[in-house]
């Protein structure tokens, strides 16, 4: 069976995920073309250390007592937030980051991603220690993507966007799925967009993730 892993890996999305300790479990391609640096120089090493970040201002960013490491326990998700890093040839870069939990092999732990595209760095990112750490919502923390009160959620799902929402998570592509539920693959797509509007989601990894949380998978 596909497991989160083996899909972060064929993402178009650069995705790297990393352990309590912080250190980097998981570097895919396309993180390789975004920073330059190969999977086997990132795997293992703590993921301040690779990417070096600094704010708008030219200050550290990225550090060894990064709280986003301790979701490996659960917790709220930050909101985005923006860096700027050394990507080797193409010099200094911005990104902006945002960050999932999706389950772990460890009981009671969660493997924390972090996704990355370029973009324009945000001056409101101070610090590691000025990041908003997720939404509170009737009292409740809810991680990045998680379905709290004031979204749509999954009872909003139909029986069949439930149905492919699972296919995803055990990593069906459309044409797969369009041949397991003998409809075209137009219909699945349009089935994906609005699941994952329903969701709030923005990316096929965030609505399997959103699966795996709500256990339906």
């Amino acid at each position: 069976m596909p497991i989160f892993s083996d899909m972060a890996r064929h993402s178009l999305n650069a995705l790297f995920t990393i352990n309590r300790d912080q250190r980097v479990t998981l570097w895919n391609h396309a993180c390789e073309d975004l920073t330059g640096v190969s999977a086997d120089d990132a795997m293992g090493r703590p993921c301040h250390e690779i990417l070096q970040g600094q704010d708008c201002s030219g200050r550290p960013f990225c550090g060894p007592n990064c709280p986003v490491a301790a979701l490996s326990k659960g917790g709220p998700s930050p909101s985005r937030f923006s860096i700027r890093i050394s990507a080797g040839e193409a010099g200094r870069v911005q990104l902006n980051v945002g960050t999932m939990l999706v389950p772990s092999d460890v009981e009671g732990e969660w493997k924390v991603v972090h996704f990355m595209q370029r973009g324009h760095c945000k001056s409101s990112a101070g610090s590691l220690a000025h990041v908003d750490t997720g939404a509170h919502l009737n009292g409740k923390n809810y991680p990045l993507g998680a379905l709290g009160p004031s979204s749509p959620g999954l009872g909003l799902l139909t029986e069949r966007e439930r149905e492919i929402l699972c296919l995803m998570a055990y990593g069906q592509t459309t044409d797969v799925i369009s041949q397991r539920l003998h409809i075209s693959a137009t219909t699945v797509r349009n089935h994906i967009q609005r699941l994952m509007a329903k969701l709030n989601v923005h990316s096929r990894v965030e609505a399997v993730s959103c699966a795996h949380r709500h256990q339906l998978v």
